[in-house]
């Protein structure tokens, strides 16, 4: 690698560490691993006539496989590198993508028929007021790795925990 692709790399790092370092909130981005994925689209089942909510969207994989199988789909990450990054992948699905730059705290839960997360430990409690709060009976809830406080999960399959409000 060249001096130039090492400083390009730098700092690239740096402006991630930037973002995840200092929000406070959420967890720092780790993609989903493909088997964690094929585990939660067994349990959730997405299908046209969802609408698929990813709270903490990273770089858009779990909205654009929702999204082939035909969900409508809506993105809530802070990171704005990786909400663009989303937006690319979504391109061909814009007529029932969004992805917004915002705290996932913050969401509308109110279209969800399933729900992605993959929040850390501190956040859960939080998430679990809240989709019990804002979301109507019957909307599936996928979380990878961490439970949901005061919910039992109906199904769990590896690191992937489904939940029905």
């Amino acid at each position: 690698m060249s001096i130039f692709g090492l400083l390009v790399t730098l700092a690239i790092l740096w402006f991630f560490a930037r973002y995840f370092g200092g929000i406070g909130i959420g967890a720092p981005w780790l993609p989903v691993r493909r088997r964690d994925i094929a585990d939660a689209f067994a349990l959730a089942q997405p299908g046209s006539d969802d609408t698929v909510i990813d709270l903490g969207s990273g770089d858009g994989r779990l909205l654009l496989e929702s999204a082939k199988k035909g969900a409508a789909v809506i993105g809530y990450e802070l990171n704005p590198i990786l909400v663009w990054i989303s937006r690319i992948r979504l391109k061909s699905f814009a007529s029932r993508s969004v992805i917004h730059r915002q705290n996932l705290l913050d969401a509308d839960l109110s279209k969800a028929t399933i729900i992605y997360i993959f929040g850390i430990g501190p956040l859960m409690p939080k998430l679990s007021k809240k989709i019990q709060k804002e979301c109507r009976a019957g909307v599936k809830i996928i979380s990878f790795a961490f439970e949901l406080p005061g919910m039992q999960p109906v199904q769990t399959k590896g690191v992937v925990h489904l939940y029905i409000r």
